[in-house]
């Protein structure tokens, strides 16, 4: 997260995630982003756009390809540019997404947020498809070697995924060779990790080539091995080359490879790195099968553009969203305090949906959090039960948006869970610092004094206590008598009673200054007042147990779509929402009415969350449990099964993968290792998964 805590005023701030990134200072439109940022945080624009179509024009058909052009470094603007086209893919129905990589990846990138759009990869239905020219490393590398399909361009270099510089900390480590190879092993695991994820499984001498891009320590050959007769070409580590050649297998003029790995066009698909090479990014439409006309550009829109300042002030805004929040507890009324607090929460999580680390479970949790946490200072104080409740999901929340896991199942993810652990807890001491100091200061600020709500008046001319620092006796002695509030008590104020101020606090309702009140009763040093002139006697004091029952059922209607009960759930659900207008309409008709038309609205859109929204998310996926139903390859192998036996005409050369027409159709498909030219006549002779075997007719 970096540094926490607000920057100084026009002091040019650095990236602390991005050493490479200039300088930065606010802009001079920087409230008019905040607002602008607020209304695309709640609508959803920044999921939206592809290329904007012109005024008057007629609206474009739903693209089957979208394309991001990315060269050089990897920033905050580019990986949220990429995670906003898989977004768009998903919601469109587009069939592929195609990163074309012009000389990218360089040190300095956020690997955090590389990571996170490398899970967002795997998680996709949407193909990915990787198009490499020039030299593509870091990065840029990982994602080429993750996606469904890697095609070069000629010339093209891939690898160095892993610098082979250790980092600050390694350096000053007791044993700094140690502690780098620890960290090469812990990027080796994870990277294999996500090549068995892959959709597009990779033949163990490419498996072997990805890993050593990753750790710059494996030194790979590759040699001609002869054995039983036969003679291939084989890429071999020095441990395997040593054991080939003591077992007397010929191992015939092996050639070093570069550290960390790096690879070209002809060694790419000779192992089955790469899906083929394409002379030019034209034949790209060819290579996927699909019409010219369908592939789209995506542009970096106003809201990517946001996010290298955002990322920058994401610490400040954090810190001074919550400080806001508090600075509006302690004023009167609903002032500028709160809502600057609130937007500047809402960019900080904006920020985090910009680049895929959060999604809209995280964002709602926060905010649902924060709620809690005002119901249980302003409706229910002391009830403890909210304020847990709302704290736990911030904390949740805040760290679901640093990271695109729920739980880790690596070294690498134990690594980020912790720093964002350490982060947080870092926010929380500068938010009840800020907040400590400046509330030893504002009070003595002539202005701001007047703001802040004005701790009780002393009970005598003499100078006493305040009076929630009375005796019990004499608290007990104000039971029933009535005087003046003099401040809003929402539900915790003063009131004036014969000249003296005495704090006191109401059983829920909020009652406006100068108003008469008389007090009820008094629970230890706790004096509870109502409204002299209101009716109390349908009144039970259960204005926070209607709303806790209104918001349990609205979470049981969410388990019940989760979790299999038999409708046991559901009735749980009905009764909870039943009981809460139940007890509303005995507080008061208008109370009742509000919560009847709060629930009315609040089902359904629950419901619809529950059903279309939360199964899409990756908190949601390791929730609910899939129904069954055939799997995406079951279902491509049966399609192309009726393939078997027929002949057809090879497009791209096979090599031993490429594009036939068969049938009258493109299909992608591949040899049992053979080199077929163009304009080659085919036979399929087996259909697996979704892989096309062909043999020469």
């Amino acid at each position: 997260m970096g540094h926490v805590g607000p920057r100084r005023g026009k002091e040019s701030c650095q990236s602390a995630r991005h050493s490479a990134t200039p300088s930065h200072v606010i802009p001079r439109g920087f409230w008019i982003r905040i607002v602008l940022a607020l209304l695309a945080a709640f609508v959803g624009l920044a999921g939206s756009g592809v290329a904007q179509t012109a005024p008057g024009a007629e609206k474009e058909k739903t693209p089957q390809v979208l394309v991001v052009t990315l060269e050089g470094k990897l920033g905050t603007t580019e990986l949220a540019r990429c995670t906003r086209a898989l977004r768009t893919a998903e919601s469109e129905g587009v069939r592929w997404v195609v990163f074309r990589f012009d000389w990218a990846g360089s040190l300095g990138e956020d690997q955090d947020d590389v990571q996170a759009l490398l899970d967002r990869i795997r998680a996709t239905d949407v193909g990915t498809v990787v198009l490499a020219k020039g030299r593509v490393t870091q990065g840029a590398a990982a994602i080429a070697v993750c996606a469904e399909r890697l095609y070069f361009l000629p010339g093209a270099r891939l690898g160095e995924i892993t610098k082979p510089e250790g980092e600050i900390d390694e350096l000053l480590a007791r044993d700094p060779d140690a502690a780098a190879g620890k960290r090469f092993e812990e990027l080796r695991v994870a990277m294999a990790a996500r090549l068995q994820h892959r959709k597009n499984k990779l033949s163990p001498d490419a498996q072997k080539l990805v890993l050593a891009m990753v750790d710059p320590r494996v030194q790979l050959f590759e040699a001609t091995v002869r054995e039983g007769g036969f003679e291939r070409r084989r890429l071999l580590d020095a441990t395997e080359m040593t054991a080939l050649q003591g077992s007397g297998v010929a191992v015939i003029s092996p050639e070093k490879l570069e550290r960390p790995a790096m690879i070209d066009e002809r060694r790419a698909e000779e192992i089955g790195l790469s899906s083929g090479t394409l002379q030019g990014p034209e034949q790209l439409a060819e290579a996927l099968a699909v019409d010219r006309d369908g592939v789209r550009e995506i542009s970096a829109d106003w809201a990517e553009h946001m996010v290298g300042w955002l990322e920058m002030l994401q610490p400040f805004l954090l810190v001074a969203g919550f400080v806001l929040i508090l600075f509006e507890v302690k004023t009167p009324g609903v002032g500028l305090p709160g809502v600057l607090g609130v937007a500047f929460l809402a960019l900080a999580m904006f920020y985090s949906y910009l680049v895929g680390l959060a999604e809209f479970t995280e964002v709602l949790l926060f905010f649902l959090g924060l709620g809690a946490i005002l119901v249980e200072i302003f409706l229910l104080p002391g009830t403890v039960i909210f304020g847990a409740v709302g704290f736990l999901s911030l904390v949740f929340a805040l760290v679901l948006s640093r990271q695109s896991f729920v739980l880790p199942s690596n070294a690498v993810e134990e690594g980020v869970f912790l720093t964002n652990l350490i982060n947080l807890t870092i926010l929380f001491v500068a938010v009840l610092a800020t907040g400590f100091v400046s509330w030893r200061i504002l009070p003595r600020i002539p202005w701001l004094n007047r703001v802040l709500l004005p701790p009780p008046a002393p009970v005598g001319a003499s100078g006493g206590r305040s009076g929630l620092a009375l005796a019990n006796d004499s608290l007990l002695a104000l039971v029933g008598r009535t005087g003046t509030a003099a401040t809003v008590l929402r539900p915790a104020g003063t009131m004036e009673l014969e000249g003296q101020r005495v704090d006191v606090v109401t059983e829920g309702e909020f009652v406006e200054a100068g108003t008469q009140v008389r007090v009820l009763y008094v629970e230890g040093v706790r004096v509870v007042v109502a409204a002299a002139n209101a009716d109390r006697k349908g009144e039970n004091g259960s204005v926070g147990f209607v709303v806790l029952l209104a918001i349990l059922g609205l979470l049981l209607v969410v388990a019940e779509v989760i979790f299999v009960s038999f409708g046991v759930v559901a009735i749980l659900s009905g009764v909870s929402l039943f009981t809460a207008v139940f007890w509303a309409f005995q507080e008061s008709t208008t109370f009742g009415v509000v919560m009847l038309v709060s629930e009315t609205i609040a089902v359904p859109i629950v419901l619809t969350f529950a059903f279309k929204l939360l199964p899409k998310t990756p908190f949601g996926k390791a929730l609910i449990l899939e129904g069954p139903g055939k799997s995406a390859t079951a279902q491509a192998e049966e399609e192309l099964r009726p393939l078997i036996g027929k002949t057809g005409t090879a497009i791209t050369p096979l090599r031993p993968s490429g594009i036939a027409r068969i049938d009258g159709k493109k299909v992608d498909v591949v040899t049992r290792g053979e080199m077929l030219d163009p304009n080659s006549a085919v036979k399929v002779v087996e259909v697996a998964g979704n892989r096309v075997v062909v043999a020469r007719n």
